[in-house]
């Protein structure tokens, strides 16, 4: 199904249309991206919460607050035209597990097709992935985020038999702007993760 889609358009409504996840029963709308599709960063979260749930949108409650902050502070922004100052926010799971629970590694492993295509359609330059979740998801790594943070890595799909063209796309993961509420002594580390991804978006362009 994924390998069908080829447009975000297409892609979306194939998520919407799909009835293999049991989560879509219990979420109030799909949720599918946020920010300029045309943008060259990339970020990833894990799931929508209730906010998002409500909104429609990905990182809407306090964590994407936060989350724009964040990347606000190396000047870009979800909302943002000039697509060199623009991110696209979408999550590995596109719909609202019941009490925000983390997404099961089933859950995961059926939704890994839709994001990979997702990230095949905006072709970016560079992906950010927010959390232990999706950073385990699409690096295909066992560490959690503490050990898999802060370091770059050649994005490549995981998934068998999915068709895609990019190449040399550039991953990081971070930590998730909900632990860092619970953790503010965090943010030293993922401002360094922050600048990392800024120096070497710019080296790109340059």
């Amino acid at each position: 199904l994924a390998n069908e889609a080829n447009t975000l358009e297409e892609l979306a409504k194939t998520i919407e249309d799909f009835d293999g996840l049991a989560v879509k029963t219990h979420a109030s709308q799909m949720v599918f991206a946020d920010g300029n599709p045309k943008a060259e960063i990339m970020v990833i979260g894990e799931a929508p919460g209730g906010d998002e749930d409500r909104m429609g949108k990905p990182f809407v409650g306090k964590a994407g607050q936060l989350l724009d902050r964040m990347f606000e502070a190396i000047g870009l922004k979800r909302d943002a035209e000039d697509i060199k100052n623009a991110i696209y926010i979408s999550n590995i799971l596109n719909w609202r597990p019941p009490g925000n629970r983390t997404p099961t590694p089933q859950e995961i492993e059926i939704s890994l097709p839709f994001i990979e295509k997702h990230i095949d359609l905006i072709a970016p330059k560079i992906i950010v992935l927010m959390g232990s979740v999706p950073g385990k998801a699409l690096l295909n790594k066992n560490e959690g985020i503490t050990k898999i943070r802060g370091k770059w890595h050649t994005y490549q799909s995981v998934t068998e038999g999915l068709k895609t063209k990019n190449k040399d796309i550039q991953a990081i993961a971070s930590f998730h702007p909900a632990y860092l509420l619970r953790q503010p002594l965090k943010k030293k580390e993922s401002w360094h993760d922050l600048r990392a991804i800024r120096e070497l978006y710019d080296g790109k362009n340059s």
